[in-house]
């Protein structure tokens, strides 16, 4: 019993020690460890926003020094939706976000077509050309200097898009209005329903192909209230048209949201689209959005 007590004793005054004794906080610095931004923002979700970025503008990934160069800005700037705006415009200034465009529009509009060919077409009517007017077939040779110069226009549409001489309406008519693009959809037929499934993101009704057929043959029909009677009717209507831009909406929202717009959005930014004819300015507030930058 007595050795109990003892025992107790001495546990007793251990712990009343322990108690009494300071606990002391060291701070450590860890090479390389960095703290997570205030706003919860981590070092992976911000790459994948530039990454991203890179991807939808450029058809590629960012480097690494890209990847550092817009992460310190935007840190720096505390990630505010007007650094991010920052960042996606200097990028769209690029001129390879306009040879991504053309890469992508060639790829829907004309399937397998490439510069090595369009050039070789080029340069061949403009031999044919030489030779017609020599054995004096002028018709002929006038005919061929029309569609060639329709190909020189194509060739240089991202060119021009990029200087600014030129909007999404001339843009997007040079893809359609020409040799290459009725090859791919031979017919007056198969013409009008391609321009609407790809300017427009749907099918014609069977009124809007009867006419649009019809104008593209060279009858007089009317098509969205416009009276043509010729296919440079039918594209000029189409391409200047409100659901034109709406079009353009659709595949704005599709390339950078993976989604269809909603009727609000629609009627802003189809809107917006049309007011600028052009889609950069809709491009940079879906950028921008924290539902594509996920913060």
């Amino acid at each position: 019993m007595r050795q109990t007590l003892v025992i107790l004793s001495i546990l007793a005054l251990f712990f009343a020690s322990c108690a009494k004794d300071s606990i002391i906080h060291e701070d450590l610095i860890i090479d390389g460890n960095v703290a997570p931004p205030v706003d919860g923002v981590s070092q992976i979700t911000l790459n994948s926003y530039i990454n991203n970025l890179y991807i939808d503008l450029f058809g590629r990934a960012a480097t690494e020094s890209e990847l550092t160069e817009h992460s310190d800005y935007l840190i720096e700037f505390e990630y505010t939706s007007e650094a991010r705006e920052d960042v996606a415009e200097d990028l769209m200034l690029s001129w390879e976000y306009y040879k991504n465009i053309n890469v992508l529009t060639t790829q829907k509009y004309l399937v397998t077509l490439d510069s090595f060919t369009l050039k070789s077409q080029i340069d061949y009517w403009v031999y044919l050309i030489d030779i017609y007017y020599d054995t004096g077939l002028d018709f002929e040779a006038l005919y061929y200097t029309i569609e060639n110069e329709k190909l020189i226009l194509l060739s240089t549409a991202h060119v021009d898009l990029y200087e600014g001489t030129i909007f999404i309406d001339t843009y997007f008519e040079r893809y359609i209005n020409n040799y290459f693009y009725d090859l791919v959809n031979m017919g007056s037929e198969n013409f009008v329903i391609s321009c609407f499934q790809n300017l427009f993101h749907r099918y014609p009704t069977d009124d809007e192909l009867l006419d649009g057929v019809a104008m593209v043959d060279g009858a007089t029909s009317q098509l969205f209230l416009q009276d043509g009677s010729s296919k440079a009717d039918f594209i000029d209507i189409v391409i200047h048209s409100t659901e034109f831009y709406q079009g353009q909406t659709i595949e704005v929202f599709n390339s950078i949201m993976a989604r269809a717009p909603n009727s609000e959005e629609m009627d802003i930014y189809g809107q917006e689209m049309s007011e600028a004819n052009h889609f950069n300015s809709v491009k940079v507030k879906l950028l921008i959005s924290e539902e594509y930058a996920g913060f």
